[in-house]
């Protein structure tokens, strides 16, 4: 499974909103701070506001916050939104060869593990994992 490029920069933004917490953050200082080109944000923060994960501020102090603390958002929701489908395969999502398969099976076994991995992984449990460079 690929992460795309629109999903690892929603993840980004989620965990710098959970730092956040209590605060606005405005979608400038957003894109600036994770170095994500801010028209390509502005698309992401609407999708992931749409989806009921993000309350919106308008006006001069306005920007996004997390709707719920960050012990009840999972890196799950956020890739389902962003990604759709978390199928390792186009297949695994829907085939006409469904039945007699062989390799359906061992496909429904990678997206279970895959779901319920990101699913065990809340943004407050990413609050504080940086890489080094």
């Amino acid at each position: 499974m690929r992460v795309s490029q629109r999903t690892e920069y929603g993840i980004r933004a989620m965990i710098a909103l959970a730092r956040d917490f209590d605060d606005v953050v405005s979608i400038k200082e957003l894109a600036e701070r994770e170095a994500i080109p801010e028209p390509f944000l502005e698309q992401i923060m609407a999708d992931l506001r749409r989806a009921g994960l993000l309350k919106s501020t308008r006006g001069p102090y306005g920007g996004y916050r997390l709707k719920s603390a960050p012990d009840e958002i999972t890196v799950g929701r956020v890739m389902e939104i962003l990604e759709g489908t978390l199928s390792p395969a186009r297949c695994a999502s829907g085939c006409a060869r469904q039945r007699g398969c062989s390799t359906r099976s061992v496909l429904d076994r990678i997206e279970r593990s895959i779901t319920e991995t990101l699913d065990d992984i809340y943004l407050k449990d990413l609050i504080g994992d940086t890489v080094d460079e």
